[in-house]
């Protein structure tokens, strides 16, 4: 794992280094690339269970820097600007993890926010970026609910793109913040990561398999004589177990029971022909309509 952030110095200068780790058990998991503003230097920064809370499991290389923004120069902080969002995108072009975290917006010029998105979207898709997890900010101002706004946008044009609403999962939690409702205190450090840890091990979950298809037929027919004990089956093939059901009363009214196993019993009461709507459900979550046509004669 390897963490490069600013560090401040008892000088008040800001300076960059690299801090590496090595873990077995890190090594061994996918690469994870975390791009952050000064947000996450309540996991950096503290001594504490944070930091391998994020990156227990994965191969991890994180970037924290104070006053980040995501393309134009970084605001100013002792006296220097860290490297943009994209400036580490670029630097780590070559070795990108297929999933990338980005925690950054609060400094961003709202004007530019939207289009400094939907560059640094472009060019992680560019460099095979498979996921882009991005934390939506804590709406402490109407400003950061417009840029959250923004980011959800965005996420509907790109399937790459989930946006990690750390403003609900966080509301209510005033003691994990400062008093400038935007950095955290440790306790709120311990809960990020916690919670970014489970995002990122969920975008690496292999996807759920696809519904497995039905072959019912469409279109049913039972006959039955009134007065006589009626049993039936519908039919149905392509999974294991289907359940069926209808909505509408006819089958009740002509005496007559569906169970949720496609079994049509009772003893009718009248003669004539009907149609019921039925649906048919499969364990994997697939469904059908099924229309059964029923003729009751006379005994």
């Amino acid at each position: 794992m390897s963490i490069r952030r600013p560090l401040c110095a008892a000088a008040l200068v800001l300076v960059a280094v690299f801090a590496s780790t090595a873990s077995s058990t890190a090594a061994a998991g996918p690469r994870v690339s975390v791009i952050s503003d000064s947000i996450l230097t309540s996991v950096t920064w503290v001594t504490g269970p944070a930091l391998d809370d994020l990156s227990s499991g994965f191969d991890m290389q994180v970037d924290v820097g104070v006053c980040r923004r995501l393309n134009v120069q970084s605001c100013d902080f002792n006296g220097g600007h860290v490297p943009t969002t994209l400036d580490v995108i670029n630097r780590w072009s070559a070795q990108l993890g297929s999933v990338v975290v980005i925690v950054d917006g609060y400094n961003d010029i709202p004007a530019n926010f939207a289009g400094d998105v939907e560059l640094t979207l472009d060019t992680l898709r560019n460099d095979g970026v498979q996921h882009v997890l991005w934390v939506d900010l804590y709406e402490s101002r109407p400003e950061f609910a417009a840029k959250n706004a923004v980011l959800f946008a965005a996420a509907k044009r790109h399937p790459e793109l989930r946006v990690l609403d750390w403003n609900t999962y966080s509301a209510g939690h005033r003691d994990w913040y400062q008093d400038d409702l935007i950095h955290l205190m440790p306790a709120g450090g311990v809960a990020i990561a916690t919670w970014l840890h489970q995002a990122i091990a969920a975008a690496f979950a292999p996807a759920p398999a696809p519904p497995v298809a039905l072959t019912v037929p469409a279109k049913q027919r039972m006959r039955a004589r009134v007065g006589v004990p009626f049993r039936g089956q519908l039919a149905g093939a392509g999974a294991a177990a289907l359940r069926w059901r209808t909505a509408v009363p006819t089958l009740r009214k002509a005496r007559l029971h569906l169970s949720a196993t496609g079994a049509i019993t009772g003893v009718p009461s009248r003669a004539g022909r009907f149609s019921v709507p039925l649906t048919v459900s499969g364990a994997g979550g697939a469904s059908e309509r099924v229309t059964v046509s029923f003729t009751v004669r006379r005994g």
